[in-house]
């Protein structure tokens, strides 16, 4: 079987490629996004997932796609769930 490394997880991505790049912080995006910070803070910090519906209004606010945030979210849960089987 072939090793894959472990992915990066979507809120490490949407904190230091998009947010940074942005010049936005948390409450920021949150008030863009029409969610709660406590919703930012725990995606950015690995302690959520990104949902689907989450995954299009960050393409509204954010101008990316939401397939590639999806696709991001499944590599990391994917990658996660070996981790527990191995």
């Amino acid at each position: 079987m072939i090793k894959n490394p472990k992915p990066m997880h979507p809120g490490v991505v949407l904190n230091e490629v998009y947010m940074n790049e942005m010049g936005l912080n948390q409450s920021q995006l949150a008030i863009k996004c029409k969610c709660s910070h406590r919703k930012i803070n725990e995606i950015v910090n690995g302690k959520r997932a990104i949902s689907s519906e989450f995954a299009i209004q960050l393409e509204n606010v954010l101008g990316t796609t939401a397939e590639m945030w999806v696709r991001m979210q499944a590599d990391y849960d994917l990658w996660v769930a070996r981790q527990k089987v191995a």
